[in-house]
């Protein structure tokens, strides 16, 4: 038999009677729907505005909109590492592939650092050598070559002076040389 309602499946006569069977299923499967049945016209599906995943990696979650999840904002993959270059791919998402990118290792004691395995790795040794025997040379990680006046002993390329030393960061002149040969003749 049937029982007027096109929303049932398997009507059948029971005491004399019509009974509808279960309900038909007007689930289609899309989230962006509401899924119902009107006894009149079957199965309806309304658009909804609820939010939806629009199965893309790279979006937030979207919202529906005309029965179709329309994707959200594009998500942010900056890692705001230098030593890595940053993508995204739709079925992955947010990549951060490592380079051999020039960098900084914030040590000012190195230059020519470059990125290796997704960090930036210090480069050569500055030279701090300012060829000056009354300094005394080195490197600062934040400051960079330091040279600190020392008080060595030197020479002052005067030979008429002996018992040179550094002050100053400069070779001063040490005492006279004393020259008599004892020699009244001279």
């Amino acid at each position: 038999c049937e029982d007027g309602d096109i929303c049932t499946l398997g009507d059948h006569c029971a005491e004399g009677e019509c009974v509808h069977g279960p309900d038909i299923s007007c689930n289609d499967g899309n989230v962006c729907t509401d899924d119902s049945c009107d006894p009149a016209i079957g199965c309806v599906h309304a658009p909804n505005e609820v939010p939806c995943d629009d199965q893309n990696l790279c979006t937030e979650l979207g919202v529906c909109s005309a029965g179709a999840c329309l994707p959200g904002k594009s998500v942010d993959c900056n890692d705001a590492n230098v030593c890595t270059d940053d993508s995204c791919e739709v079925l992955v998402g947010c990549i951060h592939a490592p380079n051999v990118a020039p960098c900084n290792d914030a040590n000012s004691c190195t230059s020519g650092d470059l990125c290796a395995d997704g960090v930036c790795v210090g480069g050569a040794l500055l030279p701090c050598d300012d060829d000056n025997p009354c300094t005394d040379d080195s490197c600062d990680p934040l400051l960079g070559c330091v040279s600190t006046p020392n008080s060595a002993t030197c020479d002052d390329n005067n030979a008429c002076t002996v018992d040179d030393v550094c002050a100053g960061g400069v070779c001063q002149p040490g005492t006279a040389k004393d020259c008599d040969d004892d020699n009244v003749c001279t």
